[in-house]
């Protein structure tokens, strides 16, 4: 009898287990999920403005070096920045592309073959103010004099007198003048090389005196960007011509932008 009340026991348990009697599933852990951000997204800081120049109207004055020499005639009825190869036209370039914010005009007055002396060059001057009406004038001058000199003299003070007669003639007038030194020249060329130094020498003296703002081109300007004629600058050398003319302004006549408030 005890036997078969084990073997029921035993019986029990096994049909207990074959039930799969268990305890019920875990459940399972709730999906977190991050709030939202209802904050406006903060805009892009505003790109910083571009300089500015004091000035927007220019005038370069002078002869071959400042019309350009490597295209046919041209002869504008109007003042305009005129060949691309010569610096006024690659300076307003310059100065166009870095003051965005600015219209800068740069007018070109150079005339091939013109003596800085006499009548001619003055009263060329004075139209090109009147017509161009420029707060700046860049004047470069006096190669094609040095020419004239005869060989046996190395005076050059008429040459310097009449540069000086233009700076008065632009300074009576309000325009600031910047007055260069002349490109420098390689012997056997078209211009008068044993001249250059002196006729530069004075032009400074002469450019303190009168408040001119001296740009020294032949101390910046290589020999090795003068052509083949010695004389007139290649347009590399031109480039280059219109770099020294915007550094010299910059130096002037940029205004720094205004800094950006911190927010």
């Amino acid at each position: 009898m005890k036997r078969r009340t084990v073997w029921a026991g035993f019986l029990v348990v096994l049909f207990a287990a074959a039930c799969g009697s268990s305890a019920p599933p875990t459940a399972p852990s709730p999906v977190v999920v991050p709030p939202v951000d209802s904050s406006p997204t903060p805009p892009a800081p505003a790109p910083p403005p571009p300089p500015t120049l004091g000035i927007t109207r220019i005038l370069a004055f002078g002869d071959s070096m400042t019309e350009g020499t490597t295209s046919p005639t041209f002869t504008p009825f109007t003042l305009t920045a005129g060949r691309p190869e010569s610096y006024p036209f690659k300076l307003r370039a310059l100065l166009n592309s870095r003051y965005t914010a600015q219209s800068i005009d740069v007018y070109n007055a150079g005339s091939a073959g013109e003596d800085a002396g006499g009548s001619i060059a003055r009263d060329r001057l004075t139209g090109a103010m009147s017509e161009s009406k420029p707060q700046l004038l860049l004047l470069m001058e006096g190669a094609n004099d040095l020419n004239k000199v005869p060989l046996d003299s190395t005076n050059v003070t008429l040459i310097v007198g009449a540069m000086e007669d233009m700076v008065r003639n632009a300074t009576g007038r309000g325009v600031t003048v910047m007055l260069a030194t002349i490109p420098p020249q390689r012997v056997g060329g078209k211009g008068s090389p044993r001249l250059v130094e002196k006729y530069n020498n004075e032009l400074k003296v002469m450019a303190g005196k009168k408040g001119a703002i001296l740009v020294d081109v032949n101390a910046m300007l290589p020999l090795s960007m003068i052509g083949q004629d010695g004389l007139h600058p290649t347009e590399a050398g031109y480039q280059k011509l219109a770099e020294i003319w915007q550094d010299a302004i910059k130096v002037r006549y940029e205004t720094a932008p205004p800094s950006i408030a911190r927010r």
